[in-house]
């Protein structure tokens, strides 16, 4: 009587299952070799940028004394105008060159002030994102005591 072959659990001939096996693992370790692939192009793409600057404002009005007493007074009544400005500041220097706290947009000392020229300037500010403002180019002026 012809013997069987033998059979594993599954119901499938054992020496059927090495084959598989076998052939499984050549084509595994061959298959890098099989895989390379060799890939060429090029591809453009445009990219339009521009730079944004602020000019001095145009346009202020700014009354700006210093009498005998020496009662230094600075008012703008008018900061002008910036395109794209989304806010204006206003800087007062002393003879020193020490930047000077102001009131909005007055300065009046309260005593006699330094003698020499006095500078002020307006500036347009952009603000770009929380935190990132812009400064704009400043419109100066000065005053003597």
């Amino acid at each position: 009587m012809p013997q069987r072959p033998h059979t594993t659990p599954a119901g499938t001939p054992a020496i059927g299952r090495a084959a598989a096996v076998v052939a499984a693992a050549l084509m595994l370790v061959s298959a890098p070799g099989i895989a390379r692939a060799t890939f060429t192009g090029t591809d453009t793409g445009s990219l339009t940028a521009s730079t944004m600057s602020l000019p001095a404002p145009t346009g202020p009005v700014i009354v700006a004394s210093c009498p005998a007493g020496r009662i230094l007074s600075i008012t703008v009544a008018d900061h002008g105008t910036v395109p794209r400005a989304t806010s204006y500041d206003f800087v007062l220097t002393d003879p020193t060159g020490a930047n000077v706290p102001t009131t909005g947009w007055t300065y009046t000392a309260a005593h006699p002030a330094l003698k020499g020229t006095w500078t002020y300037q307006i500036h347009g500010l952009y603000l770009a994102a929380p935190g990132n403002t812009w400064t704009g180019a400043p419109y100066t002026g000065t005053v003597t005591c």
